[in-house]
C-alpha cells in the first residue's frame, strides 16, 4: 500500500487517543491533519488522503480486530503468555489493557473526515474516493460502538485543541446520524463494483449487511446481501486448495506437503482485505506488518484452539473412519493422503487413504492432518500456514469481508425473517456445503425448532469463519455471548461474571485522563 510522505498525522487528536509525539503541535495554523489549502488540489491529492485512511486501518486490523471479534469468543483458549491477552479471552478486560485503546481508529476517522470535508472543493473530484472515505468512517464508528458503546463523535477535522475534548455521543445517535447515512452515501457515490483492498460497491454492501444484522434490521440486511449477490463480482471457491489460497501465507502446505512460495491470499471469495506489503517501509510508530502469526502461530502463541470448537467440529464431522461412515454413509471425504503400508512381503506399497473429517478443520489446525496427534485443546491455529514469521516480516493480509461470510449471513437473515421456515436457510447452507464438498444438511440434522436451527447456522459460521474475527459478533448479535462464554470462563477459574454491561469494553484509562469529559463505561 502506498505510503503518503507528506500526509501529517492528526497530532491534535492526541488529547483524545493517546500521547503522540509531534515535532511541534503549535507550528500548524490552523491545527489540522492536512494543510487543506496546499494539499487538496486535485484527485491525486484526494486519493493520497484516502489511501492514508487505509494506512490507519492497517494499524488496528493487525491485532485489535482479532481481540475485538475473535479471542473473546469460544474459538480459543489463552496460553498464559500475556496477562493482557488472557484478560481478553476470559472477558475480564481492565481499563489499562492496551487492546482497549482507540488511538488508531480515531486517527483513521480523522483522515476520513478530511477527505469528506475537502473532496467537493476539487473540480471534477472522483466520487469513488469520497465514497471510500464515507465507508471508512462508517466502518470505524461501527467498530467503535460495538466495542465501547457510546464514544466521542467527530464528523469534522479537528482544528483546535479544545475541539478534541468532548463528551461521548450515544451509540444510537451515531448509528442513525453517521453510520447508516455514511453507508448509504458511500453506496450512492461508489461506481467500482469490486476492489480486493479498498472499499467498493461489493464491500459497502457487505458492511451494510454487517451493520443491519447487528441492529436486527433483517429486511435491510437481506436487501444489502441480495444487492451484493446481484453484482456477480464474487463467488464461492470449490476446492480445498482454492479455499486454502484465501488465507495461505506459508512455505509448505500442511496437508499436501506441497512446497509453495509464501503469501498467496487470493480467490473469488475475497471481497475486501487489509493489505500488508513487505515492500512498504514500516516507518517508526506505524509499522505496515500484520504480525498475526505471533498471535496464532508464534513459538509461544498467545492463544490455542479451544477444546470447545475442536470437540464440536469433530462431533459434526468425525475424523474417525467408522464414525464418519456411520454418520455420512453416502459421502466420501473430499481429500486423501498417500500412506505407506506393509505389503506382507517385507516391503511397502503406497495407498491413498481418505482424510476423514472436515478438511477445513485440518487446514485451520496446526500441522493439518499430520497434527492430529496433538491433543485437543493444545494445537495452534494453522489457517494462515505453519510458518512462524517474526512480527516485522509477517505481511499476512487480514480478511475483512469474504463471500462465504455473506452467504452464511444470508442463511441467518432468512431464518430471522421466518423462523418457522427451515427450507430456505437450509438451501443456502447446502450451497456452501456443496462448494466445500461436504455432506448435505437434511431436515433432521438442521433441527426441529427455530432455536436449534439458529444454533446450527451459527455453528456453520463458526467452522467456516474460524480465526476471522467473526465469532464474538455472531454471539453478541444473537444474544448468546453470555450463555456460551460464562460456563467456559468459569472452568478457567474466573469469578467475575460476564454481564450485559461487560459485553462492552472499558475505555482505556489514558483516554479518560486525556479527555475529562468522558465517563468510564458501566461495569468497570
Amino acid at each position: 500500500m502506498l505510503k503518503i510522505k507528506n500526509y501529517k498525522i492528526a497530532c491534535v487528536l492526541s488529547l483524545l487517543v493517546s500521547v503522540i509525539s509531534c515535532d511541534s503541535l503549535l507550528d500548524e495554523q490552523p491545527i489540522t491533519e492536512i494543510g487543506e489549502e496546499s494539499f487538496f488540489a486535485n484527485n491525486a491529492d484526494l486519493e493520497a488522503a484516502v489511501i492514508s485512511g487505509y494506512d490507519g486501518m492497517q494499524s488496528f486490523y493487525r491485532d485489535q480486530y482479532f481481540y475485538w471479534g475473535e479471542f473473546r469468543a469460544d474459538n480459543h483458549v489463552p496460553t498464559g503468555a500475556s496477562a493482557n491477552n488472557d484478560e481478553v479471552a476470559n472477558n475480564v478486560i481492565s481499563d489499562g489493557n492496551g487492546a482497549t485503546r482507540w488511538t488508531d481508529l480515531y486517527r483513521t476517522v480523522s483522515r476520513a473526515n478530511d477527505v469528506i470535508k475537502n473532496a467537493t472543493s476539487i473540480t471534477g473530484f472522483n466520487e469513488n474516493f469520497l465514497a471510500e472515505a464515507y465507508a471508512q468512517r462508517a466502518k470505524c464508528y461501527f467498530d467503535a460502538i460495538r466495542v465501547w458503546g457510546n464514544v466521542p463523535l467527530f464528523t469534522e477535522p479537528i482544528e483546535l485543541l479544545d475541539d478534541a475534548t468532548i463528551p461521548a455521543t450515544d451509540a444510537t445517535t451515531i448509528i442513525n446520524d453517521v453510520i447508516i447515512p455514511d453507508m448509504i452515501t458511500a453506496q450512492d457515490l461508489m461506481q467500482n463494483p469490486s476492489n480486493d483492498f479498498r472499499f467498493s460497491k461489493s464491500s459497502i454492501y457487505a458492511l451494510q449487511a454487517e451493520v443491519y444484522m447487528y441492529l436486527k434490521m433483517y429486511p435491510e440486511a437481506k436487501t444489502a446481501l441480495e444487492n451484493l449477490f446481484n453484482l456477480g463480482t464474487h463467488s464461492l471457491v470449490n476446492t480445498p486448495i482454492d479455499w486454502r489460497k484465501l488465507f495461505y501465507n506459508s512455505d509448505v502446505d500442511a496437508v499436501t506437503d506441497e512446497e509453495l512460495s509464501g503469501k498467496i491470499q487470493e480467490g473469488s471469495e475475497l471481497i475486501m482485505s487489509i493489505r500488508y506489503s513487505i515492500e512498504e517501509d514500516a516507518g517508526s510508530g506505524n509499522p505496515n506488518r500484520s504480525g498475526i502469526s505471533q498471535l496464532f502461530r508464534g513459538g509461544i502463541p498467545q492463544y490455542l484452539m479451544s477444546e470447545e470448537i475442536e470437540n464440536k467440529w469433530i462431533e459434526k464431522f468425525p475424523t474417525d473412519s467408522t464414525e464418519w461412515v456411520t454418520k455420512y454413509p453416502t459421502t466420501n471425504p473430499a481429500t486423501t493422503r498417500t500412506v505407506f503400508v506393509d505389503d506382507g512381503m517385507g516391503g511397502v506399497v503406497e495407498e491413498e487413504h481418505f482424510n476423514y473429517g472436515d478438511w477445513r478443520y485440518f487446514y485451520s489446525r496446526q500441522n493439518g492432518y499430520n497434527g492430529l496427534s496433538i491433543p485437543i485443546g493444545e494445537a495452534k491455529t494453522g489457517k494462515w500456514g505453519d510458518t512462524v514469521y517474526p512480527s516485522n516480516e509477517d505481511v499476512t493480509d487480514v480478511v475483512v469481508y469474504r463471500f462465504a461470510d455473506m452467504v452464511l449471513l444470508y442463511a441467518e437473515v432468512l431464518h430471522h425473517l421466518n423462523p418457522t421456515d427451515a427450507v430456505a436457510p437450509m438451501g443456502v447452507l447446502n450451497q456452501l456445503r456443496t462448494a466445500r464438498q461436504l455432506p448435505q444438511v437434511d431436515a433432521a440434522k438442521f433441527g426441529a425448532t427455530p432455536e436449534e436451527r439458529l444454533d446450527f447456522i451459527l455453528d456453520e459460521r463458526q467452522f467456516e469463519l474460524y480465526g476471522e474475527a467473526k465469532r464474538w459478533w455472531d454471539l453478541v448479535r444473537n444474544n448468546k455471548a453470555i450463555d456460551v462464554m460464562s460456563p467456559i470462563i468459569q472452568t478457567r477459574g474466573i469469578t467475575d461474571p460476564l454481564t450485559e454491561d461487560r459485553l462492552m469494553w472499558p475505555i482505556h484509562n489514558d483516554h479518560l485522563l486525556e479527555n475529562p469529559l468522558l465517563n468510564q463505561n458501566v461495569g468497570y
